[in-house]
């Protein structure tokens, strides 16, 4: 059985204000990817992200990206038909409680959530909201995985 990470693209990942790779993105990716997971990408249909994801150097790391209108369940379901995954021994990574957090929760993923920028006080208000761990800086990740 395969053991994943999906992680949320804007602002767990990139900037969009700065409009940078967050601080160790890559050296995460890197990691994750030495330490036997395979790596996916959901993030939102917007603009030229299929471009940006080339220009930043980062699509070769993830198996697969999956674009989305507004990321829902089913998105991340679409992830778990694919594969014999080891959801236990999975992550989601994101940003906000209210969306990453809550879905990878209620498929019975292990959660990180990147409690900075803007969505950093969009704190959890239902049990499944809260996270397995936070960290404020994505470099913190590799301690948990």
């Amino acid at each position: 059985m395969k053991r994943i990470i999906i992680f949320d693209f804007n602002r767990t990942l990139y900037d969009p204000d700065s409009k940078a790779l967050i601080p160790n993105a890559h050296k995460i990716l890197k990691y994750s990817r030495v330490k036997g997971f395979e790596l996916y990408l959901i993030t939102r249909a917007e603009g030229f992200r299929k471009e940006l994801l080339d220009n930043l150097g980062i699509k070769h790391y993830f198996r697969e990206v999956i674009f989305t209108n507004d990321k829902k369940k089913k998105d991340f379901q679409k992830i778990l038909q694919k594969k014999d995954v080891e959801v236990r021994s999975s992550f989601v990574v994101g940003d906000r409680a209210w969306k990453e957090i809550a879905i990878g929760n209620s498929l019975g993923f292990k959660t990180i959530w990147v409690k900075r920028g803007k969505f950093q006080n969009e704190l959890p208000r239902k049990a499944q909201e809260y996270p397995t761990h936070m960290v404020e800086e994505l470099r913190e990740i590799i301690s948990l995985i």
